[in-house]
């Protein structure tokens, strides 16, 4: 059995070996803004970075896939102890192409996860973080990179929205006050739609590229 599993794994390799000797891939970092719409829009607005990585199988097609991650600041407007986060784990899945030599625009359907923390220091508890969410998130996004080398600037806008989500403003903390109930029963629960711009640089490179430089 053991030879039998280690054929197939030796067989897995040798076909997908080409495949991933061709592939590009795009390794990036870039800071992102968001401003979000409705109720939650009109208390917050958030502020990251944003690592990522995208995989095109074959140079001459524009299909092309990833994953990104971002950690975001919530900011607000208010004389609050209140801390919020935002962090976000995010598949996209679309087209990369290039407009001659310097221009390389991609868009791309983005499915994932929205993690929202929050804490306050005027409320003393054990748990930490004092209030956490969940939520799918779902949307577009689309930019371009500019540069003919490996290193190349990378800006993107994006709209996300996705299902459903419960989350805290310091309205709640003044409302729980004033009545003397619990801060989780002035919850708000809605969809959390944002606009995201960003803006950072891209390490493009091959395996093979990468191999020839290692052998220099």
């Amino acid at each position: 059995m053991k030879n039998l599993k280690a054929a197939l794994i030796v067989l897995a390799c040798s076909f997908f070996y080409p495949a991933i000797v061709s592939a590009q891939v795009d390794l990036s970092l870039k800071a992102r803004g968001t401003g979000f719409y409705g109720k939650f829009g009109q208390t917050y607005a958030a502020i990251g970075y944003e690592p990522g990585i995208t995989i095109k199988p074959s140079v001459s097609k524009p299909w092309a896939g990833g994953v990104s991650y971002s950690k975001n600041i919530l900011g607000y407007d208010a004389n609050s102890n209140l801390e919020a986060d935002m962090n976000l784990v995010t598949f996209h899945l679309g087209g990369k192409g290039s407009i001659g030599k310097y221009v390389h625009p991609f868009a791309y359907a983005l499915l994932g996860f929205r993690f929202m923390s929050y804490d306050n220091d005027d409320i003393a508890t054990d748990d930490d973080p004092l209030f956490t969410s969940f939520s799918l998130g779902y949307g577009t996004r689309a930019g371009l990179q500019i540069g003919s080398g490996k290193w190349r600037f990378e800006g993107s806008i994006e709209f996300l929205t996705g299902t459903r989500s419960r989350y805290l403003t310091p309205e709640s903390f003044e409302k729980a006050a004033d009545s003397g109930q619990s801060y989780r029963d002035f919850t708000y629960r809605s969809p959390i739609m944002g606009l995201s711009v960003g803006a950072g640089v891209a390490y493009v490179f091959s395996w093979s590229s990468l191999q020839s430089d290692l052998d220099e």
